[in-house]
């Protein structure tokens, strides 16, 4: 029999069940929800601090091995991503490896709840330089981004598609384009002046290409201790075979077997024909000699150092100069290094031959023919001038401002030119041609200017942290790396071959705009022209361009350009190593 009072008690009894079934499911409901948005957070933070690690060391690497300046940069560019560097741990593996790493504390938010307030986040990264291929593969021989009007004009035959993001307006007697034309606007062409392939309007915008870290990992990169040498002073030996007291004038020819000492300035008469010593000279002041001079060891100059006009002076071993050295005959160091506290000064008509490395604390100015046979440091202004021929078989850095006038320079290594007290719209980098560099240059800022007067083969990356220029003249260029400017970079001249050796990139502003215009040669070119914020204009003159022009606005106005694609081999024919993360 059906009792109702039974059944609504065991109603009221199944009623405090549900409730406690249903409080302990929203406690494991919350459990799970604190641990998945805790999860989350954590997530998020070790993102943000493996993005700062990561960062840093591929910032870094790029100053190695020069440890000090890679474990500033990295720290900066760790605080750059919103974290403290005070518990940063920097490790050097190799000479070629960065690892940067960190720990933090994690604040969580549910888990509080359960008095877990913190978690502890590590992340780190390993970068090294390896090498990478730099081709560039681009479907469109010109790419116009901006969404104004892309006008072609002049006389032009393109052998393959464009794009513009606005109208494309094209016109020009006797001008082809067999490829297609795309456009996310309208598309005109005057029919009677114009032969086009194929044209497609109002079809979608396209973003710029972003080619600047492919391209960026040839430039050539410097930091300031580079510029800097350190070289101690030769010290003074326990014996000296002939001892001068200070202010001493040698008036006779002398030849001394051993060292020689002088505790003043030295000098030598018009009298003497002749100055010879068998080890070292130690000059505590100024040293003037009137003769030839001929040094079988090392010369220490606690002073300055002149010599006179036509008068050799010879040095077997290391040459140190505390003060200034003024060499006005020629002269010849065949030790390890030749160190100057102050200028140098090289008189014309003679010629200057170190075989060693050079370091000049201050300015240097070359009036005569010079040769080095190492790396050349100049602390100050580096100024060949005149009409004569200079050849490095080193590297140059130069701290303050380069400048090779005509007569010719070779250098068979790298340029640096740090441009330290320089404006940014001043010329800090200028060199007239002939001009031969087996190496890459980089001019930190200010405008860097190849001034013409004679032919120029570079077969490295030009790289300028303001302008970059090439006056008009009769001069030839031929360039087998690329040219890369933060600002406007402007090419003229008679004849211009870039990238004779197959590049896939030749010419770059970062920042600012690219005009190209020719005289008389005509302008050759296998690669890139690339301005993504800025115009690319096309001036007068002939251009044969095997690839791509690419810029936010593209000015075309030629006296003739035939354009086809880049058919060079790949990938870029320098040897090109990119920074890479390895842990």
């Amino acid at each position: 029999m059906w009792n109702k009072n039974r059944f609504r008690n065991f109603r009221k009894k199944e009623d405090g069940a549900v409730m406690v079934i249903a409080a302990l499911s929203l406690v494991a409901f919350l459990s799970v929800v604190s641990l998945v948005t805790d999860m989350g957070l954590k997530y998020h933070q070790k993102s943000k601090l493996q993005s700062a690690m990561d960062a840093a060391a591929l910032a870094a690497v790029r100053y190695m091995p020069d440890e000090q300046t890679a474990k500033n940069v990295a720290l900066e560019y760790v605080e750059k991503n919103g974290f403290s560097a005070d518990s940063v741990i920097i490790e050097f593996p190799s000479d070629e490896v960065i690892r940067v790493s960190d720990s933090v504390e994690g604040k969580t938010v549910f888990a509080s709840l359960f008095k877990v307030d913190s978690v502890q986040i590590n992340a780190k990264a390993a970068a090294k330089y390896v090498n990478k291929n730099m081709a560039i593969d681009f479907e469109y021989l010109m790419f116009h981004g901006d969404n104004s009007q892309f006008t072609l004009n002049g006389h032009y035959n393109i052998g393959g598609s464009i794009f513009g993001n606005g109208n494309v307006y094209a016109d020009g007697g006797g001008s082809t384009v067999t490829g297609t034309v795309f456009s996310a606007g309208n598309a005109g062409f005057n029919s009677y002046s114009v032969t086009v392939n194929h044209v497609e309007s109002y079809v979608k915008n396209q973003k710029m290409p972003d080619f600047d870290e492919t391209i960026m990992s040839v430039a050539p990169v410097a930091n300031q201790g580079m510029y800097e040498k350190a070289y101690s002073p030769i010290s003074r030996t326990g014996f000296y075979l002939n001892r001068y007291p200070a202010g001493h004038v040698i008036n006779s020819s002398v030849s001394i077997n051993g060292n020689t000492y002088c505790a003043g300035t030295l000098s030598t008469s018009y009298n003497s024909d002749v100055l010879i010593i068998y080890g070292d000279l130690y000059v505590c002041e100024d040293f003037n000699p009137q003769c030839p001079v001929y040094v079988r060891g090392n010369v220490y100059i606690g002073g300055n150092l002149t010599t006179t006009w036509d008068k050799s002076f010879t040095v077997g071993g290391d040459l140190y100069v505390e003060g200034k050295t003024t060499f006005n005959g020629n002269a010849t160091i065949n030790g390890n290094y030749f160190y100057t506290g102050g200028d140098l000064a090289r008189g014309s008509t003679y010629t200057l031959q170190a075989d060693c490395e050079t370091y000049v604390g201050g300015d240097m100015t070359l009036n005569g023919s010079s040769t080095f046979n190492g790396a050349v440091y100049c602390m100050g202004i580096l100024d060949k001038q005149g009409s004569i021929s200079m050849a490095v078989n080193g590297n140059i850095y130069a701290y303050e401002t380069l400048k090779l006038q005509s007569g010719g320079t070779t250098v068979n290594g790298d340029v640096f030119v740090w441009g330290n007290s320089a404006l940014q719209s001043d010329t800090v980098t200028e060199i007239a041609g002939p001009f031969t560099l087996n190496g890459d240059l980089y001019s930190r800022k200010g405008e860097l200017r190849l001034s013409g007067q004679g032919d120029y083969n570079m077969k490295g990356v030009l790289y300028s942290g303001g302008r970059l220029a090439t006056n008009q003249g009769s001069c030839s260029i031929t360039l087998s790396g690329c040219m890369i400017a933060e600002d406007d970079i402007s090419i003229g001249g008679s004849t211009h071959t870039y990238n004779e050796a197959g590049a896939t990139l030749s010419i770059y502003s970062r920042n600012g705009d690219i005009t190209l215009y020719s005289q008389q040669g005509g302008f050759d070119l296998w690669g890139i022209v690339y301005a993504p914020k800025g115009n690319v204009a096309l001036a007068s003159g002939d251009f044969d361009i095997h690839g791509s022009i690419i810029g936010n606005t593209i000015s075309c106005n030629p006296g003739g350009l035939n354009m086809t694609y880049n058919d060079r081999q790949l990938p870029y024919s320098k040897t090109v190593k990119a920074a890479v993360l390895i842990e």
